[in-house]
């Protein structure tokens, strides 16, 4: 009897949000068969376009485990109301509430802090992406989020002068002293020097990424290409103490470096030849409208 009442309890609970699903559900469908959206071609992808969507799948995640938590303490009540009437099922719906409630918290704990660092990334991909926007007004082409195989260059930036693989990593900044956070980042050639860590793996990375999109673009295109990886770190002060080294930018003013780089100088035919390439493979993301 205990478990029927709390079975019972948890499909009353669950009972408005299907009637929610399925009123979406014929919503959407019904207006489908009265309206045709009129964008009827794939679109360019937007900056941080692959993190956005895992973001969306996060929050799924984290509704579905929030509509969970509430029911585990009806069951402890239920449990408590009942338990004269059978031990061992009261002990199960005990074990079992405190089960459900564990396991809920624990994922939803992780799931918050993985959206937590994805939207910062995201944060930092959108402000990087909107700043090499205004390159278009001097002539260049911006794509962003470009997707390959296994993984996506965040933007590429390509005009007369070169081709620029720009990858972006959105790191927070540490407050250390009188609640003031640091803010200066010091690139030595080799390594990314914070106020109270190093890193080497962007660098890696970017420059990785750039050998990878040239060789698929001279491939491609079939004539040898040069591009200039560049790593961005948005809302950081920037000090260079090393003449060598990739591009390490905070992305503000990006014309006062990329254009300023003469040693990759594109002609026109050659600019066509690869934004034809690009754009055929950054062009993926569907109408929303159904």
């Amino acid at each position: 009897m205990l478990l029927l009442d709390s079975l019972f309890l948890i499909i009353l609970m669950l009972l408005p949000l299907g009637l929610v699903v399925v009123f979406i559900t014929y919503n959407k469908k019904r207006l489908h068969n009265l309206r045709k959206n009129p964008i009827n071609s794939d679109l360019l992808r937007s900056p941080g376009e692959s993190l956005w969507e895992k973001i969306e799948e996060l929050k799924l995640d984290i509704d579905s485990y929030l509509t969970i938590l509430p029911v585990a303490p009806l069951l402890l009540y239920i449990t408590y109301l009942k338990s004269s009437q059978s031990t061992l099922v009261s002990s199960l719906l005990l074990l079992l509430g405190i089960l459900i409630t564990g396991i809920a918290t624990y994922k939803l704990s992780n799931l918050v802090n993985t959206k937590h660092k994805l939207a910062l990334g995201y944060d930092a991909e959108l402000s990087v992406g909107q700043e090499l926007n205004t390159l278009m007004r001097e002539g260049y082409y911006v794509y962003h989020d470009f997707p390959f195989d296994n993984f996506n260059i965040d933007h590429i930036v390509v005009g007369e002068t070169g081709i620029f693989a720009v990858e972006t990593k959105g790191r927070s900044k540490p407050i250390l002293s009188k609640g003031k956070a640091e803010y200066k980042l010091k690139y030595d050639g080799k390594q990314l020097i914070f106020p109270n860590w190093t890193e080497t793996k962007p660098l890696e990375q970017t420059t990785r990424q750039a050998i990878t999109l040239q060789k698929w673009l001279s491939s491609a295109i079939g004539e040898t290409i040069q591009v200039t990886p560049v790593l961005a770190i948005p809302g950081w002060y920037i000090e260079r103490t090393y003449s060598q080294g990739i591009l390490v930018i905070n992305g503000k003013n990006p014309l006062n470096v990329i254009g300023k780089n003469t040693s990759n100088v594109l002609n026109k035919k050659i600019i066509a030849q690869i934004i034809h390439q690009l754009e055929q493979r950054c062009r993926t993301v569907k109408p929303q409208a159904k």
